[in-house]
């Protein structure tokens, strides 16, 4: 899994973390030295990073100063004028990619106008992006004219679509929600599980999806860094056989194995379609399923059915280079 590793800068809104410059300097040093560079891009999420600018530009400082490529996510809420976002990016030279959120939930607190300016100002610095939209479902009528208007600023290829479900801040939402529903659980491979995140507390997760609000143990809780060193928690993600089966065949093959092993009354019924994050909470919400799970792990015939499965499908040699079954 190398590549890209995602960390918590700044959280203002619902939530409340924000991380220690020095932590920050820790992890930036043990990350960039972790395999020789195995990790080469950094991304900065939240909350809002650009909302503590003095603490985004000292981290993006350290990532560069470790040879470590910077991509932000944001909601573009500092494009209040063209020029000014642009001069802004201008003092942001370490950022290499933009992330730029926009939806119907965001128009409620970022005028689309100021995201119209980012994309703009992003474009005019030369800095690679793309625009990031969530809606429950791609027929809705409010999804479909934000993608219109975003369609004017840039082209089809730099949109990403999301759907969103009710967990975490979304529960709120939940009788607002349109969803489609179906019997079977999505087809797709996971990509979020490509990249680890760190929160300001020290957890490491195998993504950044909703698993963040689950408050028990799972085989996507990679350990925190204030009680095991980051390359043991790195050598953990890389050898995780459910977080690569995910990235290899998506949460569809996991529920096949499921129904095999006599699990099926402790999997949903019905699935969100086009959310693979809603499958996967599903799956690591029930007790008996993570136990499961955990049992999988020490699996040795899958796990070298998923050390050629990265080999095959992804072009990644690390668990057969490290003889893990």
């Amino acid at each position: 899994m190398p590549g890209v590793l995602r960390a918590l800068c700044d959280s203002r809104g619902p939530r409340h973390e924000e991380v220690d410059l020095q932590d920050a300097r820790n992890w930036i040093r043990e990350v960039a030295s972790y395999r020789d560079h195995y990790v080469y891009v950094l991304s900065l999420t939240g909350g809002e990073p650009f909302s503590n600018l003095n603490l985004l530009r000292a981290v993006m400082e350290l990532a560069a100063e470790n040879a470590l490529y910077v991509s932000v996510v944001t909601n573009g809420f500092w494009g209040a004028s063209r020029e000014g976002a642009r001069q802004l990016l201008r003092s942001l030279p370490q950022i290499c990619f933009l992330s730029i959120s926009t939806d119907i939930y965001h128009q409620k607190y970022v005028p689309f106008e100021r995201v119209q300016n980012a994309i703009w100002a992003t474009r005019e610095c030369g800095i690679s992006y793309y625009v990031s939209i969530v809606t429950d479902t791609e027929h809705d009528a409010g999804f479909q004219r934000v993608r219109s208007e975003i369609l004017k600023s840039t082209e089809p290829e730099n949109i990403r679509t999301g759907i969103t479900f009710p967990v975490g801040r979304a529960s709120g939402i939940k009788t607002q929600l349109r969803y489609t529903l179906s019997d079977e659980p999505p087809k797709e491979a996971c990509q979020a599980a490509s990249s680890p995140c760190i929160f300001p507390d020290g957890r490491v997760y195998g993504c950044i999806g909703p698993l963040i609000d689950l408050r028990h143990e799972h085989p996507l809780l990679l350990g925190n860094l204030r009680e095991t060193p980051m390359h043991q928690i790195l050598d953990r993600a890389e050898t995780s056989v459910v977080l690569h089966a995910l990235r290899i065949w998506g949460p569809k093959r996991l529920i096949s194995m499921l129904k095999e092993a006599g699990l099926g009354r402790h999997l949903p019924v019905e699935f969100i379609m086009g959310s693979i994050c809603n499958a996967c909470f599903s799956l690591l919400s029930n007790a008996a399923v993570r136990e499961w799970l955990q049992q999988l792990e020490q699996d040795v015939e899958f796990r070298r059915k998923v050390a050629y499965g990265r080999l095959y499908y992804l072009h990644e040699s690390g668990m057969l280079d490290q003889g893990i079954f």
